[in-house]
């Protein structure tokens, strides 16, 4: 049967129809299958409409017996195939397979193949049977149209009763296997079926003769394996079975598959796989790739991506509405890596959108699932495609889908909405939800979420009393993420130029996901003053991106009711780029240290803050979170800070379970200057290894000098900043007109007087705010607030930076502000500051995703004969003192304000010749 099998795969001529096509000639051109067309013609990136294929093929005459098919992996949408100038069939659907017996169409020779594509827009007009909105499409609402054949084509010969599919369901308990192998058509002649069975090493442990009558189309059998070896994701043992159809002593057909002995189940909250403990460590995986959109550039390229994904320490993924190309779940059956799989959505509910997900629904498991990767379908995400919120007919059609595909595939869990509020869940094997928080700015927002999930909320369900909750279903954040970035010449092609989806992203979010001229907004905004290049910036943005990962796993790893997370996502997706990855598969800058949260095992340090003055004590909840593996025994956790150790014992650790060693305390160590120093935590087993290490790093400062401007006659008009200035030992004035610094929340027409004549003003915002006078009336400066705003950051995550140059140098880590500024994170921005004041004037700022809506977060201005220092960062939250970044932060914005500007500048230019 080697060769069966002609494929169409290369090169193809394309025409390209829609009807509003501007008058004049059609173009014909040449167009690679398997692609989508938006992947390799510039004009037609964002445009879906009609396609037409055409190629000539030479086939011989002794190849021209028994029947004959055109075999197609997927198409999207609808296809209409023609033979030599005849029709042979029609198919609507984007995502399985389809074929056509083309026996009598082919002749011996040359023979011409055309395949129309009808990619639907929203106009019913061009698509009335089939408007966009009616249709399952994944995710081309958000990265743009698929549209073509996306997948292989070929020609096969197979007798016409041919084998076409087989179900495989085994039973790890017993061994026992319950089959059935389908027909393409009845049974025309007396048949046998052999079936041979492989272990996997390779042993025949199974080889058996069925009898089958004249004219099924199916016939069930069982068979049992002895010595069952379990699949897993430590060891992925494949059974592979083979079919072949025996006519008359000879083999007339034959088809493969392979399959594995694995459970998932729930109980009591908590996964198990083969009936041991499972913590589920998933990421989402959009399946985009950075040349093909959807089409797998090779098998290689996937197992690069899923190597690369065990690297990181993940043991599942959840590839997100769609159905993937079937090699997509080989490699991971083979790899041993589990996957949470998803009925593509559509735009809205009708009678037909509803027809077409059923449908599918039925075809994605009927293709899949053999595949023991598989252990968890979706019908719905975030409720997209219905309106469970408000339709009760919508919330009843799901939760007779759920029903269905609970009886049609008993083997998987099932997800009935995975929720985004304002969804819910209606019935579920799994109460997960989605949950985006910027760190380090909204931590308290994160906490919170997860408090409030791991106490199973009652926004999980169904407000309505419809919903069926048993309270024993896991709980789990199936979506959460911040962006790092990646580094644009890395995603350069061979010929050096930028990825096509760098100009797309501009219609969202105010145009934050445009990736394209990234490296001019970065030199445009004289962030090279800050960072010193855009490849620091990036390798800035991806740590920041690993801390918050970090600590939002650590958060969720303290809750014993939580039962796994899905981070979002494996690798960016064209202009998303919150991945662990790029889109070309490079790994982030924390590729090997990830692992240290992502594990079975982890370490859970709890902070209340990240900067402490020299000799304080530091004060952290502990925990030890053991999801899944042996039992921990005769363990120790030692803490480390600098050359102090401290050992704990631990008491015996059965997973799945999170052992609380309450509050610990640390010393911070003496220092001359301020400095990053880091608190390591190793759990060692008996022997001295190492079972897991975490740590947290934290800024020390050491004690607080008298301030250098302390003589400085300064006054507000609020009397809590008055009191704070005397506690840090600065001189008050008695009135505005003899201050030589005023220090307030807002400005009047007194302030900005005084500050004209000479007077340093400080202003420091709390609420919105003109910033005029002391920027002109034209150039609108204002303080705004960031919540409601994309400077929020919970999205596409705001990168916030301080320069650490001048009265900023002794602030460790950064630019970008991290943990160790969690105290004074700002809620206000400053908007309106040109390219000019960047240059010169800003000395704190925040940007959003690819470098967009720049805005102050410091900024100086001359005024008159005085000058103006406004900053929204945040210093009165704790009391005088009380945090060294709060305090050294005041220092020095004082010394910026009081300070002449020409020996800064002189000073500036001796430190370049130096460095030259």
């Amino acid at each position: 049967m080697q060769d069966n099998r002609i494929s169409l795969d290369g090169t193809w001529e394309f025409l390209h129809v829609a009807d509003d096509r501007l008058s004049g000639p059609a173009e014909v051109r040449h167009i690679v299958v398997p692609s989508p067309w938006q992947a390799q013609f510039s004009d037609l990136r964002m445009r879906a409409g009609i396609g037409i294929y055409r190629r000539t093929i030479e086939i011989a005459e002794e190849w021209l017996h028994d029947s004959i098919l055109i075999r197609f992996g997927a198409v999207f949408h609808n296809s209409r195939v023609f033979i030599n100038g005849e029709p042979v069939g029609t198919n609507e659907g984007g995502f399985l397979p389809f074929s056509f017996d083309v026996t009598h169409y082919l002749k011996p020779g040359r023979n011409e193949i055309k395949v129309r594509v009808d990619s639907p827009t929203d106009n019913p007009a061009e698509f009335p049977d089939s408007p966009f909105a009616e249709i399952p499409f994944g995710k081309q609402s958000w990265y743009g149209p698929l549209s073509g054949i996306w997948q292989p084509v070929y020609l096969e010969r197979r007798i016409p009763d041919h084998m076409n599919r087989v179900r495989l369901v085994p039973n790890r308990e017993t061994g026992r296997v319950t089959s059935g192998v389908f027909f393409a058509r009845p049974l025309t002649d007396s048949t046998q079926i052999r079936v041979e069975v492989r272990d996997p090493s390779g042993e025949v442990v199974l080889d058996e003769l069925h009898e089958t009558q004249v004219g099924v189309t199916s016939m069930p059998f069982e068979f049992t394996v002895p010595d069952v070896q379990s699949w897993s994701t430590d060891h992925p043992n494949l059974y592979r079975v083979r079919l072949e159809l025996i006519r008359d002593g000879q083999v007339r057909d034959e088809i493969a598959d392979h399959f594995g002995f694995r459970t998932i189940e729930t109980r009591n909250g908590k996964f198990y796989l083969n009936g041991e403990p499972l913590y589920l460590r998933s990421a989402l995986d959009q399946d985009y790739y950075p040349d093909t959109i959807c089409t797998v550039p090779s098998v290689e390229f996937l197992e690069d991506q899923f190597r690369k994904a065990k690297e990181l320490g993940l043991n599942c993924l959840r590839c997100h509405i769609k159905a993937a190309d079937p090699r997509y779940y080989e490699v991971a059956d083979r790899m041993g890596m589990l996957i949470w799989t998803e009925l593509p959505n559509g735009g809205m509910a009708t009678d037909r959108s509803r027809g077409r997900k059923e449908k599918l629904l039925k075809g994605i498991v009927d293709r899949d699932a053999n595949h023991p990767s598989i252990i968890i379908w979706t019908i719905i995400n975030e409720n997209w495609g219905v309106d469970l919120v408000n339709d009760a007919d919508h919330r009843e059609w799901l939760k007779r889908t759920f029903a269905w595909l609970k009886a049609y595939d008993p083997t998987r869990l099932v997800v009935d909405n995975s929720p985004l509020a304002p969804s819910f869940h209606v019935e579920s094997d799994i109460a997960d939800y989605h949950f985006y928080a910027a760190y380090p700015d909204h931590r308290a927002q994160w906490d919170q979420f997860v408090d409030e999930l791991s106490s199973r909320a009652s926004w999980l369900y169904s407000p309505h009393g419809d919903a069926v909750i048993t309270g024993r279903e896991p709980l789990m954040c199936s979506e959460f993420g911040n962006w790092g970035l990646p580094y644009p010449k890395d995603l350069r092609d061979e010929k050096g130029e930028e990825p096509w989806w760098f100009e797309t992203g501009h219609d969202w979010g105010e145009g934050v996901m445009y990736a394209h001229g990234v490296e001019n907004r970065f030199s445009d905004w004289s962030l090279d003053r800050v960072f010193g290049d855009l490849r620091r910036f990036v390798i800035a943005a991806q740590w920041q991106q690993f801390r918050a990962l970090k600590y939002e796993i650590e958060v969720m790893r303290q809750k014993p009711s939580l039962a796994g997370y899905v981070i979002t996502e494996l690798h960016d997706c064209h202009w998303e780029s919150n991945g662990l990855l790029d889109m070309r598969r490079n790994p982030r800058v924390f590729h090997e240290l990830f692992h240290i949260v992502n594990s079975d095992t982890v370490i859970v340090p709890r902070w209340e803050r990240a900067s402490y003055w020299a000799g304080e004590t530091i004060s952290l909840q502990l925990s030890v979170a053991h999801g899944a593996g042996p039992v921990l025994e005769d363990c120790q956790l030692e803490i480390t800070v600098c050359d102090t150790k401290q050992t704990l014992p631990l008491p015996r650790i059965e997973a799945p379970t999170v052992f609380d060693l309450g509050r610990v305390e640390v010393q911070a160590p003496d220092l001359d200057e301020s400095a990053l120093r880091r608190v390591n935590f190793d759990l060692r087993a008996p022997d001295g290894r190492v079972v897991s290490h975490n740590h947290i790093d934290i800024a020390v400062h050491p004690t607080r000098p008298r301030s250098t401007r302390s003589r400085e006659l300064v006054w507000s008009p609020d009397e809590d900043i008055r009191e704070r200035f005397t506690a840090m030992g600065y001189t008050l004035a008695r009135a505005l007109e003899e201050s030589t610094l005023v220090v307030a929340r807002t400005h009047n027409k007194a302030i900005a007087d005084h500050v004209r004549q000479g007077a340093k003003l400080l202003l420091l915002p709390e609420a919105d705010m003109s910033l005029y006078p002391f920027f002109p009336h034209w150039q609108a400066v204002r303080v705004q607030a960031r919540a409601g705003t994309l400077w929020s950051g919970d999205w596409a995550s705001s990168f916030g930076w301080l320069r650490r140059s001048s009265h900023f140098a002794r602030f460790p880590s950064g630019p970008l502000l991290d943990e160790t500024m969690d105290r004074v994170l700002p809620d206000y921005v400053i908007s309106g500051c040109n390219l000019l004041d960047f240059q010169a004037r800003v000395f704190a700022g925040l940007v959003v995703g690819w470098i967009h809506k720049p805005v102050a977060l410091g900024v100086e201005r001359s005024y008159g004969r005085g000058r103006m220092v406004a900053s929204t960062l945040r210093l009165f939250r704790d009391a005088p003192l009380a945090d060294p970044t709060a305090t050294l932060l005041l220092d020095s914005l004082v010394e910026l304000a009081v300070e002449a500007r020409a020996p800064r500048l002189e000073e500036a230019v001796r430190a370049a010749e130096a460095a030259a």
